[in-house]
């Protein structure tokens, strides 16, 4: 019978990993700060534990496919646009270890992210971003 990660370890993964592809802060969304940052990340863990199964013996070759939203933030629309470009070539197709190899990590068979939509809040004077990852977890 597959195993699926603890949800604790996708974030704890996510924000390992996010931190180390771009450098401006990287934020869990119940922790944002847009009055501080002139460009900043924010991510959310929208949905876990979808199984999925392959093969004759449905039991074989199960996969987790946690589901996580990337919001940029900058006041720059350039600024936005690179970072996000940076995300996507970073983790678009990526397969190998997701998060800290020394602490809490995974073996990720693949990343796909997608470039949901741009936009502008005049609220916060901030660009946003919006992008959506998979990833594809071996259970």
């Amino acid at each position: 019978m597959s195993t699926q990660q603890n949800p604790s370890v996708y974030a704890q993964c996510i924000q390992y990993q996010l931190s180390d592809i771009v450098d401006v802060p990287v934020y869990a969304n119940f922790n944002r700060n847009w009055a501080t940052e002139p460009s900043f990340l924010t991510w959310q863990l929208r949905n876990i534990h979808q199984p999925v199964y392959t093969g004759q013996d449905q039991n074989n070759k199960g996969i987790d496919r946690p589901i996580f939203q990337i919001s940029v933030f900058s006041k720059d629309m350039e600024t936005a646009f690179n970072l996000s470009n940076t995300i996507l070539q970073s983790l678009h197709g990526y397969s190998g270890m997701f998060g800290d190899p020394d602490t809490v990590g995974f073996w990720l068979a693949k990343a796909d992210v997608n470039w949901l939509y741009n936009t502008y809040d005049n609220e916060i004077k901030l660009h946003q971003i919006i992008l959506d990852c998979q990833l594809d977890v071996l259970t």
